[in-house]
């Protein structure tokens, strides 16, 4: 027997490596907060070109302070020791933070991952499912704040409050290699007092989510205790990458005048304890929080809602008596009843497809409108690369 289940668990295991783990990352900021570069040292590879953001506008674009905002997708393979693979989706949002008025980058960026959440709801409600539906529920939002020296501003405060709520939002401090130790140890301080006064929804390691389950041990909630501690991880990162002459081994560094920086030297940054959170250790535990309870929070509130306007339709209608006041035989009250019963179950059944068939008809309505909203965007962007390419063959 011990022989059979070692066998079964071997063959499980070549099962998950034969598919890829998908995991979806969100990066937030603003403009020139090194997200571009984070994701390239995230990956180890060269994931966004340098400064492309810069490129996709003209200079009367950059000038203009209702620059919109955009999402720029990006998919990447990558592959642990143990030779398990994680299809990692990244989505960048250059643009942000960049208007007078975010309130639509807000919106923007929170229909989409509504977006997400609806789709899963319609493809739930389905007799048939579609088997190769794709999950593209945003798992992290790695949210980039710019160290002040004054805690978080008011733009950071209402991401954090509209975007907590519905994706795990971890916070991290933007190029920390711009600090000194007590600097950056101020600037951690000011942002989590912040964010407890604000009591502002951010991934909670210390959630009994994590630790009260069966398979938390010591271990695990001793890590989960320090990465509370660490959080908001102080990151930064680089295009530049340096071949050490004695190891053989190649780091990614800044380079100053006075000497480099090693991006992943725990000393000077929490990169690889950001990088391991998200890739090894607790990239499953974002997955089941992420469908366990913000997506089970999303799902009750959207089908209450419909639900309390079915019931504000359906009390306008005439009710329907079910008891029976006296008859003499028993047996036809019980199968009186019966009848009563199955039309009840029937009307339910009913009521319960129409008010499915109003939800998904709502939600098409929306993907249309989106879809109309990215289609102009993307024409106006053709037409930016198009005047920017006429005026360098001018010139």
């Amino acid at each position: 027997m011990v022989t059979v289940i070692g066998n079964s668990a071997a063959l499980r295991k070549r099962k998950t490596l034969k598919k890829s783990l998908h995991f979806t990352v969100m990066v937030a900021g603003e403009s020139g907060s090194g997200r571009s570069t984070f994701i390239n040292s995230l990956c180890d590879q060269l994931i966004v070109e340098p400064s492309s953001t810069i490129n996709l506008y003209s200079p009367e674009e950059l000038s203009n302070p209702e620059r919109d905002l955009q999402l720029r997708k990006s998919t990447v393979e990558l592959e642990d020791g143990e030779g398990v693979r994680i299809s990692l989706n990244l989505i960048d949002t250059p643009g942000f933070g960049t208007s007078l008025d975010n309130s639509m980058s807000f919106e923007v960026i929170q229909d989409y991952v509504k977006h997400q959440f609806d789709e899963i709801l319609i493809e739930e409600s389905k007799l048939r499912r579609n088997p190769r539906f794709k999950d593209g529920r945003v798992h992290v939002c790695l949210y980039f704040i710019t160290p002040t020296g004054h805690g978080l501003k008011e733009q950071d405060v209402e991401f954090i409050r509209n975007l907590g709520e519905l994706v795990n939002v971890i916070p991290l401090i933007a190029k920390s290699d711009s600090l000194t130790v007590s600097e950056l140890k101020l600037n951690k301080k000011l942002i989590m007092e912040d964010i407890e006064r604000f009591k502002l929804p951010i991934f909670n390691f210390n959630e009994d989510f994590f630790n009260n389950d069966e398979g938390a041990d010591e271990e695990t909630i001793e890590l989960n205790r320090y990465l509370s501690k660490t959080v908001p991880f102080a990151v930064m990162g680089s295009n530049t990458t340096h071949k050490d002459p004695a190891t053989g081994e190649t780091r990614r560094v800044r380079v100053y005048p006075w000497g480099t920086i090693d991006v992943f030297d725990n000393e000077t940054s929490d990169f690889v304890s950001l990088k391991n959170t998200l890739l090894i250790t607790h990239l499953s535990d974002f997955k089941d929080y992420t469908h366990e309870v913000l997506y089970e929070n999303y799902r009750m509130k959207t089908l209450g809602e419909e639900a309390d306007t079915s019931e504000i339709s359906s009390a306008r209608e005439p009710s329907i008596t079910t008891g029976v006041t006296s008859v003499a035989n028993g047996s036809t009250v019980s199968q009186h009843g019966a009848a009563v019963n199955g039309l009840d179950k029937e009307e339910q059944i009913r009521q319960e497809e129409q008010r499915l068939r109003a939800f998904e008809e709502r939600v098409q309505r929306d993907l249309i409108a989106k879809r109309e909203e990215i289609e102009a965007r993307e024409r106006e962007l053709a037409e930016i690369e198009r005047r920017l390419a006429a005026e360098r063959l001018h010139d």
